[in-house]
């Protein structure tokens, strides 16, 4: 988020310098905090246009479009050069919106929740019967990722989720104190798999947003091109005897969202051994993300390197999902 404000190229430059990498994380605190005082000022729905017409000028002119067009273009192959840049404005319209709801976590999670959070269902999920059984639940940059945790903490199941810090640590502190109206725990990402098997063995459920590039990862195909992709979510299901439970959530126009709990994935060969099975899961992942993306590729936030350098565009039929949302009445 950071690299947002000040370019990768010029915080390269200065990073040698640690007084004045400090100078520069006080003035994108500053920026940063300017920006949603302001966003609070005004009304919820009004303040997310705002975020969104704002950034869907601003992004296409900053250094991570190249990425994030570059993502767009290998995972909609069949789309020209005038409908990625259309595209990828909207996506930084989407970031703009999410970034001024973070003045609005509060109203969004906790006073207006019944208004602007719907969940729903598909198939059976068996931890909206049995909060108290953990699950481990997967979601991808979609929308506002961050009302994922609300949506589990309504229906009553206690939850974990994994976060990345923010490498500004007044930008952490920021959102870390708006992220208390998210009604979960949070654990980072590098220290995160000791903390997480606590929290099962404690009986807490954990979350984790995992659409990202891994480095240590598995490739794994995703829009026909293999990413490097996480197994952790599903190997801990599979060790804990977890269901992996997908979440998926949508914007429904200006702060209100719908997330919703898909029945939960399992092994296609459960006689296979532990990682074979995780690579079956994590697949069925990324397919699901795949097909929710391209329902609403505009709510896709890519502004990260997903695939190789050298990677090239596959052309291959959509992926589709079966079932329809049962809405709940939890929210």
């Amino acid at each position: 988020m950071a690299r947002l404000i000040i370019g990768t190229s010029l915080r390269r430059y200065f990073e040698r310098w640690s007084f004045v990498r400090k100078i520069l994380w006080l003035i994108e605190a500053g920026v940063l905090w300017t920006f949603l005082m302001f966003a609070r000022i005004l009304p919820t729905d009004r303040a997310t246009g705002v975020g969104r017409r704002l950034m869907m000028g601003v992004g296409p002119k900053l250094e991570k479009q190249r990425i994030v067009r570059r993502n767009l273009a290998l995972a909609f192959p069949h789309k020209n050069e005038r409908e990625i840049e259309e595209l990828a404005a909207s996506v930084w319209g989407n970031v703009g919106s999410l970034l001024v709801e973070y003045g609005h976590l509060d109203d969004i999670c906790v006073r207006d929740a019944e208004y602007r959070l719907e969940i729903a269902s598909v198939g059976e999920v068996p931890v909206l019967e049995n909060p108290e059984k953990p699950s481990v639940f997967v979601s991808a940059h979609l929308a506002n990722w961050e009302v994922c945790a609300i949506a589990i903490h309504r229906v009553g199941i206690p939850v974990t989720a994994v976060y990345t810090p923010l490498q500004n640590p007044y930008l952490d502190r920021m959102l870390m104190r708006r992220r208390e109206a998210l009604g979960c725990r949070l654990v980072p990402r590098d220290a995160s798999m000791r903390a997480l098997l606590r929290e099962l063995r404690a009986g807490r459920s954990i979350g984790m947003i995992m659409d990202q590039r891994v480095d240590t990862g598995v490739p794994i195909p995703f829009f026909g091109i293999d990413k490097r992709t996480t197994l952790v979510p599903a190997r801990l299901a599979l060790r804990h005897g977890c269901d992996l439970v997908p979440l998926r959530t949508e914007r429904l126009g200006g702060a209100r969202f719908r997330v919703t709990f898909y029945e939960p994935l399992k092994p296609d060969d459960p006689s296979a051994d532990e990682i074979d099975q995780a690579i079956q899961v994590t697949r069925k992942i990324n397919r699901m993300f795949e097909a929710w993306i391209r329902e609403r590729p505009e709510d896709w936030w890519c502004s990260k390197r997903r695939w190789p350098k050298d990677a090239s565009p596959r052309v291959e039929a959509p992926t589709t999902i079966e079932g329809s949302a049962t809405k709940s009445n939890a929210a």
